[in-house]
């Protein structure tokens, strides 16, 4: 006789619970959770999962947990390829078991699993090598799969913004596409994770202030450095700032000589129209 859909229902909540569990099936078992769904079931599991002829009925739910931590460990191994090289294979498993744990997988896709894995990284984690690169690496790692994601917009080319009259350039108000991130790091990571990609060993940088942004173009994902005075005017014009208070707040910076800057900002929105950064551009009336 089939159960009702109440009883169904503890049965598979009462089975994440078990198959879940980062110690194993037998934590699983024993765990508050399970025993506050179903008590009972640790000492007399067969009455609710049958054996097969080879198996016991814990070693079936065994099957169920190791598929369950391998499919998450494959994911974000390929999500994370930089922190896993860093960490090494039975390291990052041991990573990635603890965070799914505290971040349990609530989203029918797999693809917002990682969102959290670069502050777990940084605030979390413990009594693991190179955490503050590896959260500065996870982070660029995750930017790259949210841009792959993100919507599409057309991109403008240089000849708009060469279409302003020059006396009302600092009216301007130049949107950046969707698919587009401005990341402030501690850690320069962006030769690291290429030389980790052509299997080339580079040892870990040294600690200091970094910026990188990473955006989508033509259906590949690219990661370019930038200099502080790159990143704070691209920075503001993605908060929707004008581009007069753009390049002021970039001309503010201690590194920053004016007169070097007139003579740069020209080729650098060339640089960044070829790259299809802009979406749209905007007078101020």
């Amino acid at each position: 006789m089939g159960c009702d859909t109440t009883e169904l229902d503890r049965i598979q909540r009462w089975m994440q619970a078990v198959v879940t569990d980062a110690n194993g099936i037998g934590s699983g078992l024993r765990s508050e959770t399970a025993h506050k769904i179903l008590p009972g079931t640790e000492d007399h599991l067969e009455d609710l999962v049958l054996p097969s002829s080879q198996l016991s009925a814990a070693e079936r739910l065994r099957i169920y947990a190791d598929m369950y931590f391998s499919r998450l460990v494959d994911i974000l191994a390929e999500e994370f390829p930089t922190v896993r090289h860093l960490f090494g294979k039975e390291l990052f498993e041991q990573v990635v078991k603890d965070y799914v744990t505290r971040h349990p997988s609530t989203h029918y896709s797999l693809t917002r699993l990682g969102r959290k894995f670069p502050g777990y990284l940084a605030g979390e984690a413990h009594s693991v090598p190179h955490l503050e690169f590896a959260s500065a690496v996870a982070t660029v790692e995750r930017a790259m799969e949210d841009v792959f994601d993100e919507r599409f917009l057309e991109p403008i080319k240089f000849e708009v913004l060469a279409a302003i009259p020059m006396e009302r350039w600092g009216d301007v108000r130049l949107r950046t596409i969707p698919a587009l991130r401005l990341l402030q790091l501690d850690y320069p990571v962006n030769d690291f994770m290429t030389a980790v990609r052509d299997k080339r060993h580079m040892d870990v940088p040294a600690r200091i202030l970094a910026f990188t942004s990473v955006y989508r173009r033509n259906y590949r994902v690219v990661r370019v450095d930038l200099d502080a005075q790159r990143f704070t005017l691209l920075a503001a014009l993605q908060k929707g700032e004008s581009l007069g208070t753009a390049v002021e707040l970039c001309a503010s910076l201690p590194e920053a000589d004016a007169e070097t800057l007139a003579g740069v900002l020209n080729g650098w929105f060339r640089e960044w129209s070829s790259e299809g950064i802009f979406c749209s551009a905007q007078l101020d009336t």
